[in-house]
């Protein structure tokens, strides 16, 4: 039996993603080992400070702040690695997220996440026993009720990146037939399309592209939170003010 195996035509380019978020981790925790707390951050050591906050912060409100050391790393890392996705395009490289077993392979790994929320508030036997709620015959619309944030959060990821690049790609066609037409002396010269789609860039690749992962990583906040009882968010809240 002959197994034919395929590789992926972006996997240099999750690769190269990987390799730059790694570089970039590996330069930004030799800048913060060195600097001194006293001091004013400046360059590098402001931008980490302020990403953190940021993440932190959308951490702390949306979930619970009993949360924000353990998910904002990786709400982080996640964001990172969307916006790189998004934006390589720009250096002539395809975008990741333009295939679907990339971002089915992102929201994967969060959608375990939401399910092992669920245990651990739950219990492995709540759980399981929340999918025959509020009768055995649920089971079916519970499981898909389940699986819905697996394929939805994909999908919307991936179409979104999609459709924007499926605008361009027209818009440069019919720039192209159209510079053809009016300017034939050129030689079939797009003189048209670069001034249109420095102004499409704008929104499909640089504003689209940070709003697909600033709704990635809402959507994964927002069902974790959703997991979480509102005695435990309430206690924290109690524990917090006691502390102050």
């Amino acid at each position: 039996m002959t197994i034919n195996l395929v590789i992926q035509p972006h996997l240099p380019v999750i690769i190269l993603i990987t390799a730059m978020i790694a570089v970039f981790v590996f330069i930004a925790y030799g800048k913060l080992k060195k600097f001194d707390p006293l001091d004013e951050p400046k360059g590098l050591v402001l931008l980490c400070i302020m990403l953190v906050e940021w993440i932190d912060g959308m951490v702390k409100e949306i979930v619970s702040e009993d949360w924000v050391e353990k998910l904002g790393p990786f709400i982080g890392s996640i964001a990172a690695y969307i916006l790189l996705a998004n934006y390589i395009g720009l250096l002539g490289f395809d975008n990741p997220t333009l295939n679907l077993s990339c971002t089915l392979a992102i929201t994967l790994v969060c959608w375990i996440l939401f399910q092992a929320t669920d245990i651990k508030y739950k219990g492995a036997g709540g759980y399981i026993k929340s999918y025959f709620q509020p009768i055995f015959l649920f089971v079916i619309s519970n499981v898909f009720s389940a699986l819905a944030p697996l394929i939805s959060m994909s999908m919307r990821l991936f179409g979104n990146i999609l459709s924007g690049s499926i605008i361009m790609s027209l818009m440069y066609s019919a720039t192209g037939a159209l510079s053809a037409k009016l300017f034939p002396f050129l030689g079939g010269i797009d003189i048209i399309g670069p001034i249109f789609g420095s102004v499409l860039h704008l929104y499909f690749d640089l504003f689209s592209g940070f709003l697909q992962m600033y709704l990635f990583i809402m959507l994964t906040m927002v069902f974790i939170g959703t997991r979480i009882p509102d005695e435990v968010k309430n206690k924290s809240l109690t524990q917090k003010k006691e502390g102050e």
